[in-house]
Order: structure tokens, then C-alpha cells, then sequence
């Protein structure tokens, strides 16, 4: 019955009134789909460093010109500065394996994970890359580097 007043006052369809009402509540409820789960699992972090390589240099410049007649005159400067990649580099036991890693810091205000050397971290490995779970909870994305299996300890 409303429907059938709203679209003779207004002339408007209703079904398409419905129809973008249901797409809007689409769009603004969270997805069901779920987050990848991870496997877990605690380790000792053995060492964290961080390290920084040369990637190039950015160049600039600046200047001015005037134009007197047919001659122009003017002044230029320029530079350039050093580009660095930065990394912060974790070396963890894993308990049969030692992982070697690298989170890439790609912004200056970019922090890595807050650990504690020869402490716990809990981390997940996933193909090629190991997250680590911060003392402040977030997680890090990392690239394992080197999977170094440690040695048998020799029977007594």
C-alpha cells in the first residue's frame, strides 16, 4: 500500500527504490568472509639489526631565466641526494630450524616489530614470508631470507 502511494505522489519506482536500499546496506555491513588463519607458533628471537642499502640518488633542480631582447640570461643549481632501502633484519629459532628474515621499512615513519632479543615472538609462516606478532600486537610482514636447519645435538 505504500509502496503504491510513494510511487504515484513521487514517480518513482519502487522495486528500484528497494533494490538500491538493499545494495547501500550491501556496501556499508562488513563482509562475512573471514581473515586468513594463521598457524601460530612461539619462538626465541636470536637477533634484530637493521640495515640500509644504497638504491640510487634523486636528482633536483632549480633555476630562473630572463629574456632581455634576443639574449636570455639566467641561473641554475641542483643536486642530488642519496636513496636508501631500509630493513630490519630478524633471526629466529623455530626449534628444529633458525630463520633468517627481513621486514622491508618502506616509509619513514614505518616502525618494525617491537621485540625483545632472546625473548618469545609468536609467529606464522606462509610460503615464503614469516609474520611476527609485536609486543603491541600488530603483525609484520616479513621475507624469509635463509632457513637454516640446526644441528642434532650429539647422543650421550
Amino acid at each position: 500500500m505504500m509502496f503504491a502511494y510513494f510511487s504515484i505522489t513521487s514517480g518513482v519506482n519502487p522495486v528500484r527504490c528497494v533494490y538500491a536500499l538493499i545494495f547501500c546496506i550491501c556496501l556499508l555491513c562488513p563482509t562475512n568472509a573471514k581473515e586468513k588463519e594463521r598457524k601460530w607458533q612461539t619462538g626465541t628471537v636470536l637477533d634484530t639489526n637493521r640495515e640500509r642499502t644504497y638504491a640510487g640518488t634523486v636528482d633536483n633542480a632549480s633555476g630562473t631565466a630572463t629574456t632581455s631582447g634576443d639574449t636570455t640570461y639566467g641561473n641554475a643549481s641542483g643536486g642530488s641526494t642519496a636513496a636508501y632501502r631500509v630493513y630490519e633484519m630478524y633471526k629466529i629459532d623455530a626449534g628444529d630450524y633458525i630463520y633468517e628474515c627481513q621486514e622491508d621499512i618502506r616509509w619513514r615513519w614505518s616502525k618494525p616489530a617491537m621485540l625483545i632479543v632472546n625473548g618469545p615472538v609468536h609467529f606464522a609462516i606462509e610460503k615464503d614470508r614469516l609474520y611476527i606478532k609485536s609486543e603491541d600486537g600488530s603483525e609484520h610482514e616479513t621475507k624469509i631470507i635463509k632457513k637454516i636447519l640446526k644441528p642434532e645435538a650429539p647422543a650421550s
